[in-house]
């Protein structure tokens, strides 16, 4: 109902139509967008109620148009110029023009004629035609991402001509490629004086409208050269190329040869894998080289390339079943492998997103020494192990014990000074190595008492003492009191004989 009311806007040119229909082109602002139409009859004072709604996304609905068509005939072969669509229109549906693919559809104009279809670029041509004979062609532009075909452009007809042979003109173009190494070869018709001039032609130019006549180049190191063959990889990267040949016979006459097409990595082959073996205990290591050497980076970046490796035990007894392994990486290992025996090799390189795959590498075989029992040989690793772990462990415990026995002699020792002098007043003898106060000297005196008897004159020593006096208590000795002391013994002697 809110539509009915407003919103919706008269448009221009279609009003009071007398046909079925109307051109309301003008009237589309956005191609993506969704857009509403609805139709009323009038016959003079009488009205028709509206019709029922449509809703309509222009780039959904909208139909390819026909492309337009040129021909020309020249020297057997038709030249064939395609315009898009749209080439004409201010405003354009399809505004990328190089999106478009063109098809062509061509057959002899005859009561026998086959039909005939080829996907061509803007500018093409058409060869291997009857000469003095009539074709017609008409050609659809499609859009192949969007799913979308076109209108067939009006049917245009032309007459070939005669083809001239010339016997100057290169002839049997090939291409030979191994590991992105690139040869073109030719046949030549004439030998004398012909030098030849090698072009090529990047193919996205060929993609545009424009005429690409004067955009080829020369190859570098394939110019002026008598030889029926030329080196192109310096020119070689991504993408795909034209090659043709121009022929030359002094400073007039030349002719170019047919063109040939090279996608690099379709038309490039690949060559057998270097393989080489080593063997360690029980193992045999494949190592691969891939094809094409230090120099082959850009093939394996851009081929993703596989091994399938083929490996036997090559006996003259026994006859073992070749065995198969695929691997993606250059270094392969084979397990378990019989000491005493001759192990053979041979490995096969391939791609699959290319659906390419080499020629086998040369059998390469190695033969296994004499093995050791298996076990025997673990108890001697064993034991040689265990013996460098008891010497470290050894060598340590050696080491930790001397560390500890100088920490403690040093901070922890065990001569204690004397009871009488320790702590009194100075610093505890802790260590001998660590500072202290100066000793004073210390003299060492001893007295002894003997006795005298009359029976048997012997001399009887009773006890002695021996005291350490430091000079700080009493200082030197007395002779009074050596003297007083011999007294008092020889008074005490006399007393006894009474």
């Amino acid at each position: 109902p809110e539509l009915e009311d407003r919103g919706w806007q008269e448009l221009p040119g279609c009003q009071a139509v007398a046909g079925p229909g109307c051109d309301f082109s003008s009237a589309i602002s956005e191609y993506y967008d969704a857009h509403y139409v609805r139709v009323r009859a009038q016959a003079g004072p009488l009205v028709s109620p509206w019709s029922q709604v449509l809703e309509m996304v222009p780039e959904q609905v909208a139909q390819i148009g026909p492309p337009g068509l040129e021909l020309q005939s020249t020297n057997g072969i038709i030249k064939v110029k395609v315009s898009p669509p749209e080439a004409n229109q201010r405003k354009k549906m399809w505004i990328n023009d190089l999106s478009f693919r063109y098809n062509l559809v061509f057959w002899e104009n005859s009561s026998h004629a086959q039909l005939q279809s080829k996907t061509i670029f803007p500018v093409d041509t058409i060869d291997d035609l009857a000469p003095d004979s009539t074709y017609c062609f008409k050609v659809q532009a499609n859009l192949p991402g969007e799913g979308k075909q076109g209108l067939f452009s009006p049917t245009s007809c032309v007459k070939t001509t005669q083809k001239v042979n010339d016997l100057l003109c290169a002839t049997n173009l090939s291409v030979l490629a191994l590991n992105m190494k690139f040869h073109l070869l030719w046949s030549s018709q004439e030998n004398q004086d012909v030098t030849y001039n090698v072009q090529y032609l990047l193919g996205y130019l060929k993609k545009l409208n424009d005429d690409y006549s004067d955009k080829w180049l020369s190859v570098p190191r394939c110019e002026n050269i008598t030889s029926t063959w030329c080196n192109f990889s310096s020119i070689i990267t991504t993408g795909f190329y034209y090659l043709r040949v121009q022929a030359r016979q002094g400073h007039n006459k030349s002719c170019f040869s047919r063109e040939v097409k090279v996608d690099p990595l379709k038309t490039n082959g690949i060559g057998p894998p270097g393989v080489r073996l080593d063997l360690s205990d029980t193992l045999l290591h494949i190592l691969i080289s891939p094809p094409g050497g230090a120099e082959g980076e850009f093939m394996r970046d851009h081929y993703d390339l596989s091994y399938r490796i083929l490996y036997w035990k090559n006996s003259s007894d026994t006859k073992e079943e070749v065995k198969q392994k695929e691997v993606k990486q250059t270094i392969a290992t084979v397990p378990d492998v019989s000491p005493s025996s001759l192990y053979c090799v041979r490995v096969q390189a391939f791609s699959e997103p290319y659906n390419k795959s080499s020629a086998y590498s040369q059998q390469e075989c190695i033969h296994t020494p004499a093995g050791t029992s298996l076990p025997l040989f673990i108890f001697g690793i064993f034991m040689v192990a265990l013996l460098v772990v008891l010497v470290v462990a050894t060598l340590l415990v050696f080491g930790l014990y001397q560390v500890y026995h100088k920490i403690k002699y040093v901070f922890f020792p065990s001569c204690q000074p004397p009871l009488n002098i320790e702590g009194f007043g100075a610093q505890p003898f802790s260590s001998p190595y660590l500072a202290a106060a100066a000793e004073e000297s210390v003299e060492n005196c001893c007295v002894i008492e003997s006795m005298i008897t009359e029976e048997g004159n012997q001399i009887v020593f009773p006890e002695y003492n021996h005291s350490t006096q430091s000079s700080r208590d009493s200082g030197n000795y007395s002779n009074d009191e050596n003297t007083s002391g011999s007294k008092g013994s020889k008074e005490t002697l006399e007393k006894e004989r009474v």
